[in-house]
């Protein structure tokens, strides 16, 4: 929290001891005021420099610092709505039509459905037709004022973010070009951009440099699709027509299709894994060609959907693999989706992102299965003869699956070197209380083993290996100072 120059003097106020200097304080003597204010302001001041000489370098770790760097790099707190299966139930007597967006409200959470096809069901029938969590509305938007880039404010609905948007005027529709990348002067574009508050704007272009600068009263279309995100699959039951406007829709029953899952919803990405993505150079984007790396653009944008994502290009296929003919001009792929129900509808969702990233490598994505590699994990260490060895053992493997295990981020990537034993050795030095006094001490030792890109590293409690001994204060020593 950044403390104003009224939190400081508050408590430059509260650390005077002398009554009398107190009392003149409260009668505000310009005398004793102007000194408190004077040395408030300096320290308000004082306290940005402080901060910036702080900046982490390389590893981020303050929130503040995550979001600022992903708000720079342009990545945008949207949800991918979740689609799901859906039986519609004609119990009239004649036959059921309903539309392409039709709405339906399901009985769990309340969430509206849209419908992703028409559907005609015949009487006393029972039809499946898919239904996607989502909600769509249609804004529209007189320009106040003419100038270049523009910025319009994306007011979503409370809880819900955006899944898509769509801007129009006349007949020309507008295309979201990430950071202006590749756009001409008067071309109809846009660009979708954030802020540190995590609020999302439309930036209109400049009619002189890219883009096309809006005129004064001109009207626009904007189409805002938002969603919920994150659905529990296994709550969804029975769902009813939003809206009834037949005598016949009136015995129409909607239920979610068991086992029906197609897409799992996502929610905005959290900062953990904001942390991760700003950890990638800034050459990164979702231009995606520097060196042909397609990692970036897929894990920013499937993550959330994958326990494991490795994406690697021709040259690393030839050095860990025996390259053949069907690698040329090929990237290759491996994801392990969180939901196994949506592991080939995710496999094919990053083939065809990547296509549409660069077209050259549209239907040239080789999926492979992925090899899962538990790593084995030797901790060698010595404790002082209060703690319980046993005990500080489970803590030791609690802590390392948490971080390092299966279901875990710092796993979800390809590892080439493995984990990091520097990090490793100061996660146990700051979680494990056996280990902060200066007698107790450990060494952690991983194999040099290069991985694979289509290996899975992660700990188990079976690959860590931990020896403790209850010998470290018997040097002799009757305190440590």
């Amino acid at each position: 929290m950044t403390l104003m120059q009224a939190d400081f003097e508050a408590q430059l106020q509260a650390a005077i001891d002398d009554y009398e200097i107190q009392e003149r304080y409260k009668a505000q003597d310009p005398l004793v005021v102007h000194q408190l204010r004077s040395m408030a302001s300096f320290l308000s001041a004082l306290g940005p420099e402080i901060d910036i000489s702080s900046i982490e370098p390389f590893t981020k770790t303050r929130d503040r610092s995550i979001i600022a760097d992903a708000t720079n790099k342009g990545i945008l707190p949207t949800g991918t709505p979740c689609q799901h299966l859906v039986e519609i139930i004609n119990r009239s007597a004649n036959a059921v039509s309903l539309s392409q967006g039709r709405m339906i409200e399901d009985h769990s959470g309340g969430r509206v459905w849209r419908l992703l096809q028409s559907i005609t069901v015949q009487a006393g029938e029972t039809a499946e037709v898919s239904a996607e969590q989502s909600e769509y509305r249609e804004i529209k938007y007189v320009v106040p004022v003419t100038e270049g880039f523009h910025k319009f404010r994306i007011d979503l609905l409370e809880d819900l973010s955006l899944a898509n948007i769509s801007i129009k005027q006349g007949n020309n529709n507008f295309v979201i070009k990430p950071r202006w990348m590749n756009v001409e002067p008067g071309e109809y574009a846009v660009t979708v951009t954030t802020d540190n508050l995590r609020r999302l704007f439309i930036e209109f272009g400049d009619s002189e440099r890219a883009g096309r600068t809006l005129q004064a009263n001109e009207t626009l279309t904007i189409g805002i699709l938002e969603t919920y995100g994150e659905v529990d699959a296994t709550r969804l039951k029975d769902a009813a027509l939003l809206d009834v406007l037949t005598n016949d829709e009136q015995r129409v029953s909607v239920r979610f299709k068991v086992g029906g899952l197609v897409r799992q919803g996502v929610d905005p990405l959290a900062v953990s894994e904001l942390r991760l993505l700003t950890s990638y150079p800034s050459l990164y984007d979702e231009d995606a060609v520097f060196l042909g790396n397609f990692d970036y653009a897929v894990r920013k944008k499937f993550m959330k959907r994958a326990q494991f994502t490795s994406v690697w290009n021709e040259t690393l296929q030839e050095q860990h693999f025996a390259i053949t003919y069907r690698d040329i001009n090929h990237l290759n792929l491996v994801v392990v989706a969180k939901n196994p129900a949506e592991q080939a509808t995710l496999e094919q969702d990053i083939c065809r992102y990547i296509g549409f990233c660069d077209n050259l490598y549209e239907g040239k994505v080789n999926v492979h299965e992925v090899v899962e590699k538990p790593i084995e994990v030797k901790i060698k260490g010595s404790l002082a003869s209060v703690h319980n060895t046993d005990m500080v053992k489970t803590q030791i493997k609690e802590l390392l699956v948490e971080r390092y295990g299966r279901e875990s981020l710092s796993s979800s990537r390809w590892l080439v070197n493995g984990f990091n034993t520097q990090e490793m050795s100061k996660l146990i030095n700051d979680n494990i209380s056996a280990f902060q006094d200066r007698m107790s001490d450990f060494t952690i030792t991983l194999s040099n083993e290069l991985n694979k890109p289509n290996e899975w590293v992660y700990m188990t409690k079976d690959s860590i290996n931990v020896e403790l001994e209850r010998t470290a204060d018997l040097s002799g020593a009757t305190w440590t100072l």
